[in-house]
This record gives structure tokens, sequence and C-alpha cells, in this order.
């Protein structure tokens, strides 16, 4: 990698495309891989357009996000020689491969407007968390706080990520509460009268039959699509902060194929920002087409908070979702 990085160096735009290409063309016998938990409906397309503009050949191994960690770690553990040339996988699987050493070190321009960046990976795509009503709700919420009293609430089952960063990026270090009454808050809000659902689309799902008015943690993207499609909800004006999560994009410390990883990197981090729109997702570039309006505050998961802390964060998402009690409903 330290010999392609020399190469590069200074190079930006087109430049260093040409470049890129030169140096990965009869780099490696065989087409370089992607590890990705991104869907085959995108991440298909993202590679046959990748072979297509590039000439470099690419295969696809297409998982869940813990599936692909777990093929990773094994690999490394085994010390195999065909490892992933490039992985792009949920920030939290990329935050542990970060740790274990398994990412290359990542400087470029194409982060440049990224929305996250680290040291070894960075954004490939965005998913934000949102609160969202039924469009017929007189008075919607415009705080958390009135989203956690709502009258009928669709809460998240699985977002422990989203609640850390919520209370500890924005009620502990921007509203000065401690971690226990930011907890204790939202406990006594949801409890009596909420109902825990487990899937981002059943909760959508069930805004727009009517079945409950509010629902916390839902995914934008998901949400503008089904109002593009007549649903009766919203999310304007928006509950501040979104809190966003990324698919991250990096390369294998031991890829066979540097250039060739280092090209298909930045073709994610420039080309298939472009082509996210299409498939009604955010691109993670900040300002980018179909993105988040630049009005609204915008925190990123706090990855080293969660892993650090884990047991913590459960525990404390056990207690709400323990206080809201009853039946889960589940996708």
């Amino acid at each position: 990698m330290d010999d392609v990085y020399a190469e590069v160096e200074g190079l930006t735009g087109e430049e260093r495309r040409q470049v890129l290409i030169e140096l990965a063309t009869d780099e490696c016998d065989e087409p370089i891989d992607l590890y990705t938990s991104i869907n085959v409906e995108m991440s298909q397309p993202l590679l046959d357009q990748f072979t297509e503009d590039t000439g470099v050949p690419a295969q696809l191994y297409r998982a869940a996000n813990e599936d692909v960690n777990r093929r990773v770690l094994q690999e490394e553990e085994a010390d195999v020689a065909n490892v992933a040339d490039v992985i792009a996988n949920n920030d939290l699987e990329q935050a542990i491969l970060a740790r274990e050493g398994i990412l290359a070190p990542l400087d470029t321009p194409a982060t440049e407007g990224n929305s996250v960046v680290h040291d070894t990976w960075a954004g490939a795509d965005r998913l934000v968390y949102m609160a969202a009503w039924s469009d017929s709700l007189e008075d919607p919420p415009t705080t958390w706080e009135e989203v956690f009293n709502a009258e009928g609430l669709a809460y998240q089952l699985g977002d422990v990520n989203w609640f850390a960063t919520l209370v500890n990026d924005y009620y502990v270090a921007e509203q000065g509460m401690t971690e226990r009454e930011a907890v204790d808050m939202i406990r006594d809000a949801v409890s009596g009268t909420s109902q825990i659902v487990d899937g981002h689309t059943l909760g959508a799902q069930l805004l727009t039959a009517g079945e409950y008015p509010v629902g916390s943690s839902l995914y934008l993207y998901r949400v503008r699509l089904m109002i593009e499609e007549g649903a009766p909800i919203a999310w304007e004006p928006a509950v501040e902060p979104l809190i966003a999560r990324v698919t991250g994009v990096g390369m294998h410390h031991r890829t066979p194929c540097p250039a060739s990883a280092m090209l298909l990197t930045e073709y994610i981090l420039i080309e298939f920002q472009e082509m996210l729109p299409e498939f009604g997702r955010l691109p993670a570039v900040e300002g980018g087409e179909g993105g988040i309006p630049e009005q609204y505050q915008v925190l990123p998961i706090n990855l080293d908070v969660y892993l650090d802390d884990y047991d913590k964060w459960q525990a404390y998402h056990d207690e709400v979702t323990g206080a809201i009690g009853g039946e889960i409903l589940s996708e």
C-alpha cells in the first residue's frame, strides 16, 4: 500500500484516477473482492459500473454485517492469502476492524466533504435516525422530549447506538444533564402509553396504517420513500438533533491488489455517492444530492462511547424498554 500512496502522492481528479487504473492493470490475476453488507440491488450495480468505467474486474461477497466481519476476522486469524480487498460495512463493524488493525490507512482527497472520516475508513452511505408522525397530528413534536411523551409512541427496540449518542452527545454534552437524569427522563416519558417495535420499516408502516401517531428513530430514507408513495406521514420540521450512522468503506491491510483496492475505495467515495439517490439512499457526502437538508443539526453515532461502554448503554436502554413492557411488535 505504501508504494501505491507514493505513486499517487499529490495527484487529484482524473490524473490520479488514470494513474491508479494503470497501476491496477494486470496487478492481480483474479477480480478484486468487495466484502459488504450493502444490499445486492445497490452493490452489484456499483461493481458493474466500476468495472465498466475502469476496466478492473471486481466480484461481490454480500452478507449481513455481522457475517461480513466474522469472515474477515476468521480469514485474518487463519492468515489466508486471499483476503478481501475492500470492505464496506456498518460503521460499528468497521470500527471493530479498525481496532483489530485489519484496515489499511486511508489518505485520499476522495474523503473531502465526507460526513464521517476516520484514519482507516470513511462513509459510503448514510442512514439517518429521525422521528416521524402521522400527518394528521394537530401538534406534531418539535423536541425529543415531546416525542418521548407522545401518547402512543412506537419505540424502536434495537437502536442502542442511537440512544447512547442521543444521551451522551446531546442531553449530557449539550443540555448539561447527567446520564442518569437523561435516562430517567426518557424512561419515565415512554412508560405506560408506548409500544415496543422491532424493525424500522415496520415502525413506518404502523404510522402509515394509523396504528400509532409517532415513531422514534426511524430511517429517513425509508420515510421519504413512503411519503413519495403517498403515505400519510411526516417528519419535517425535523426533531433535532438528527442522528446518523454510515456504512463505511476501507481497504484490507493485506490486500494483494492495493492499487485496485484504492481505486474501488475512491470510486465508492465519489461515483457511488452520485448513484445513491437513484436507490433512494442518502450519500455520505455533506450537501450531496438527496442528502440531509443543511439546516438540520446531525450528530454522528458516537462509536467510541458505544463500544467502550456497551454493557452500560445496553442496560440503560433495557431500563427504557422495560418501562414500556408488553408485547414486542416485530417484522
